[in-house]
């Protein structure tokens, strides 16, 4: 069970702003969900995107982009190097969070790769150091992505949700099933989609009751 509580979050309804909440898309896929956000005009927060590889972050639409690591060529499928390199950039990541210093930070990831699953709860627990509500909003890999990724994805859902104080898991699968018809290309968008209008409901409940109660 969760529970948040949030008090006066905003003074000026009229421009809620960025500066009150942040969205943080780690790795590739969490990058990509960002990126469509900005793209379908989402301004009810400050974007972000922190990935290890270099393309991603250049050719990401957002303003705030950090590269974690130094090569910049990814994570390679590998959460433990994503992890190492996230904490390498711990104070990078920390200045990313602090400019703005929003009050509600929301953790986006698809897991079972490298950089979003190894890196995640490095940002997450960076969020929670500032004092920052911390929530994540992730997604659970195709079953054709294959078991590794699985496995390797609710390890990371594990750690992420030690540095969290709520957790929202979407199961890409589960819209697969309920929408066969849909390409590999279509699903994907299908599964940013439903992350951006979840977070979307989340900060309008903000916005109009002042107070979110999660169980």
């Amino acid at each position: 069970m969760f529970r948040l509580f949030f008090g006066k979050l905003w003074k000026d309804k009229k421009n809620p702003s960025a500066s009150k909440v942040m969205i943080i898309g780690v790795g590739n896929g969490g990058a990509n969900v960002v990126d469509y956000m900005q793209v379908h005009g989402f301004e009810q927060a400050a974007l972000c995107v922190c990935d290890m590889d270099a393309s991603v972050v250049k050719h990401s639409k957002v303003q705030h982009r950090l590269l974690l690591g130094e090569k910049g060529l990814g994570a390679g499928n590998n959460p433990e190097l994503g992890y190492k390199e996230s904490i390498k950039k711990i104070h990078e990541i920390r200045t990313l969070i602090d400019q703005p210093h929003p009050e509600v930070a929301f953790i986006v990831a698809c897991l079972g790769g490298g950089c979003g699953t190894g890196a995640s709860p490095v940002v997450a627990s960076e969020c929670k150091r500032l004092g920052i509500k911390t929530i994540g909003v992730v997604t659970l890999p195709f079953e054709w992505e294959g078991e590794h990724k699985f496995h390797q994805a609710i390890a990371g859902l594990t750690e992420l949700a030690k540095n969290t104080d709520a957790m929202f898991v979407l199961n890409n699968q589960y819209l697969l099933n309920h929408h066969q018809d849909l390409s590999m290309m279509d699903a994907f968008m299908h599964a940013d989609d439903l992350v951006c209008a979840v977070i979307r409901r989340l900060i309008d409940n903000l916005l109009n009751f002042r107070k979110l109660q999660f169980r």
